[in-house]
């Protein structure tokens, strides 16, 4: 699970399950079915919560994003156990290209800190567990070596996706605006506390 100090700012499953179902696009009815795919998520060694709250478990942003990315990349067609690979080994070359596809959602205060690229785009390249999908056999844990991956610009993506001979093309803009938004308007948050959740997502690293 990401290796972050505590924040102020969580959310309880509840909330943090609405959030994600809208910013992924999730029709609201498709609520259980969303909530198993989480729960699947978390036995593969996604992140399950942010320790610390007595009250129960609680999610943070960083938490959050990781979910929705391997939500969005499952959508996508990828399993689920790669899709959990992928967040859980290559989180440092992810974070990036997340934090600048949530740009329209970020406080101004926080771009002028941390500067953003352009590079909203994630391309991964295919890989063998494309073989164990057809088979059904999602469940499985895969132990080979992952699909190189690239970030680059919405102009780059189609002759990236092209050199890596296809794969997973994920455009980070269509689900982080809105899943910064809901978390921030959840969780009632001020800008100093939206900026600390934005550092502990990008500088997050995984045990």
């Amino acid at each position: 699970m990401p290796v972050v100090p505590a924040s102020r700012l969580t959310l309880r499953y509840a909330q943090a399950v609405t959030v994600l179902m809208a910013a992924c696009g999730i029709d609201p009815a498709a609520r259980s079915a969303f909530a198993a795919r989480v729960r699947q998520l978390q036995r593969l060694g996604m992140p399950p919560h942010r320790e610390g709250r007595a009250d129960g478990p609680a999610y943070g942003l960083a938490e959050l994003t990781a979910f929705a990315t391997a939500v969005r990349l499952m959508a996508a067609f990828m399993v689920p156990s790669l899709a959990a690979r992928y967040v859980i080994e290559c989180w440092p070359r992810l974070a990036p290209a997340l934090l600048a596809g949530a740009r329209e959602a970020l406080p101004v205060s926080y771009l002028a800190r941390r500067p953003l690229g352009n590079e909203t785009v994630i391309v991964i390249a295919p890989s063998a567990l494309h073989d164990l999908g057809r088979q059904g056999r999602h469940d499985e844990r895969y132990a080979g070596t992952l699909g190189d991956i690239a970030v680059v610009s919405p102009a780059s993506a189609i002759d990236a996706a092209r050199r890596m001979g296809g794969g997973v093309v994920l455009d980070t803009t269509a689900f982080m605006p809105k899943l910064v938004a809901g978390f921030v308007d959840a969780a009632i948050a001020t800008e100093q506390d939206t900026m600390l959740e934005l550092d502990l997502l990008r500088f997050a690293t995984w045990d």
